[in-house]
């Protein structure tokens, strides 16, 4: 379950930055407002929650598989208390530290200028669109996403077991 945390963690903290442009253009730096205003059109706190929402439901199916390998006659309790723990994992996500933490990234990478074009382009149709399928694709791709993780993690899980026992066979005993 820690590597699916951890696995979990990596993946937001790469979804959640944005392509972007060096500031060796010269540009000006955008300040603190700057960059939340941007994060607030491009609404980046609540797709933190869809996708903290979409990766929880995600965790829970990969731990009751998980589960259910290890043992296979869970019981109905059994099942809603790993449920239970599952959906606890990501409930209180620390959101606000997270934007936090992003706006001296964007501020590295984006000048003000940047930032002024972005969201030039966020307030045309075809970016107003992007805002708008941009929901369902996020949805979409981490149920996509998940599947595919879950089946790998099944694979990755059973190779580490396999590695683990293969290293405490080989284990020397200490000498006195």
């Amino acid at each position: 379950m820690r590597k699916v945390c951890t696995l979990v963690v990596l993946v937001c903290a790469l979804s959640i930055t944005c392509v972007a442009q060096s500031k060796d253009s010269g540009g000006s730096t955008p300040s603190k407002e700057d960059v939340l205003k941007f994060m607030e059109v491009l609404r980046i706190r609540s797709q933190l929650n869809q996708y903290f929402d979409g990766v929880a439901k995600q965790a829970r199916l990969g731990a009751e598989e998980a589960f259910k390998e290890k043992v296979p006659n869970a019981t109905a309790e059994q099942m809603a208390q790993l449920d239970k723990f599952a959906d606890g994992l990501f409930k209180n996500m620390p959101i606000d530290e997270m934007i936090e933490g992003i706006i001296p990234i964007y501020q590295k990478h984006l000048t003000k200028e940047d930032l002024q074009g972005i969201l030039a382009f966020y307030a045309s149709p075809v970016g107003l669109k992007l805002q708008h399928e941009q929901p369902a694709m996020t949805q979409e791709s981490m149920q996509v996403g998940g599947e595919i993780g879950r089946r790998r993690l099944g694979a990755m899980m059973q190779e580490m077991d396999e590695f683990i026992a293969k290293m405490t066979q080989q284990q020397v005993p200490a000498k006195p």
